[in-house]
């Protein structure tokens, strides 16, 4: 009997070795292929807009927090933000996760060029794949990608950003150089020889001390519509000004709490968007929604290996769980 037990031991410690050793070899480069980020970084041919790769992390000056301080009450908010092209296209990804259990707060850009399967396990660029999905199915993806659940997707169009910043005071952005146009009104506008052309023929938007106020008003429109309206390309659709607005956009939104952080302004901007998060759920998750400088911040573009990036976000997101 010992015998036997004996054999039975050294076939089942084989076994184990074995096994383990084909997981190793074969299904972690089923996964790694699975999300596969080696043309991370490069241009989109489809949009005009560049996207910086990174996988520093930036903590914030906010006092770490220690394990002694973990909550196990405490809420969590996960979420994925986009802003779409009018081909729903994202023009910017980024995944949010703030944690009130482990006074964590995460925000991290997810670039187009990320590649992730889809329903039926073709491996494509997330700015394709996302352009096919429902915001549940967004946040799904997300959650495989970061290996933690999103629990909530806001899927936000160009037109949809005037109603964003006009609940942050002070919203801005930096152009990259002035810009000049024709007022569309004047489209069809005739010069008279003699005749001075009209005071808003020309709009003209430039940085004032560092930065454009988009909510300051130009020609009987603000600024922010103007510069989404703005298309120097007829020919094509133009997103580098939206892109930069809409990464300018999200940031101060989470920064601003002390004008953003309310009922009231969530429904403006729920309202404009396609999401899943109802009004009672972000009133209930105010407070670990707007705790960008509360909790220990941590900024980073997702990691160009999803090996990295899934066992990167998980400690970020919890640094004491064992």
């Amino acid at each position: 009997m010992t015998s036997a037990f004996k054999n039975f031991f050294i076939t089942f410690v084989i076994c184990l070795l074995l096994f383990g050793f084909l997981g190793f070899k074969f299904a972690m480069p089923f996964l790694t292929d699975l999300f596969d980020f080696s043309d991370m970084g490069t241009q989109s041919t489809t949009s005009d807009v560049s996207e910086e790769v990174s996988e520093e992390v930036s903590e914030s000056s906010t006092p770490v927090i220690t394990e002694d301080e973990y909550d196990e009450n405490g809420d969590i908010f996960t979420a994925v933000i986009l802003c779409v092209d009018s081909n729903n296209r994202p023009i910017n990804t980024v995944f949010i996760d703030s944690n009130g259990k482990s006074k964590q707060f995460i925000y991290c850009p997810i670039p187009n060029t990320i590649k992730a399967p889809n329903e039926i396990g073709t491996i494509m660029p997330v700015g394709d794949l996302f352009t096919t999905l429902s915001t549940e199915g967004i946040a799904q993806s997300v959650s495989a990608l970061t290996g933690i659940e999103a629990k909530y997707c806001l899927r936000f169009t160009r037109d949809d950003l005037v109603a964003v910043a006009s609940v942050i005071p002070g919203a801005s952005f930096v152009l990259n150089e002035d810009i000049m146009f024709v007022n569309p009104a004047y489209a069809d506008y005739v010069p008279v020889v003699g005749v001075p052309y009209p005071d808003d023929y020309y709009i003209s938007i430039s940085n004032v001390d560092g930065k454009v106020l988009l909510n300051e008003e130009l020609s009987g429109k603000t600024k922010i519509e103007w510069l989404l309206e703005y298309n120097p390309n007829p020919e094509s659709e133009y997103n580098a000004i939206y892109s930069a607005i809409s990464k300018a956009l999200i940031k101060q939104f989470f920064e601003q709490k002390g004008s953003t952080m309310s009922s009231s302004v969530m429904a403006k901007v729920l309202g404009v968007c396609e999401t899943n998060l109802t009004l009672d759920e972000a009133g209930d998750l105010l407070p670990t929604i707007f705790a960008y400088d509360e909790f220990n911040r941590h900024e980073l573009i997702y990691p160009s290996n999803w090996e990295t990036a899934v066992v990167k976000l998980r400690e970020l997101d919890n640094p004491y769980k064992k």
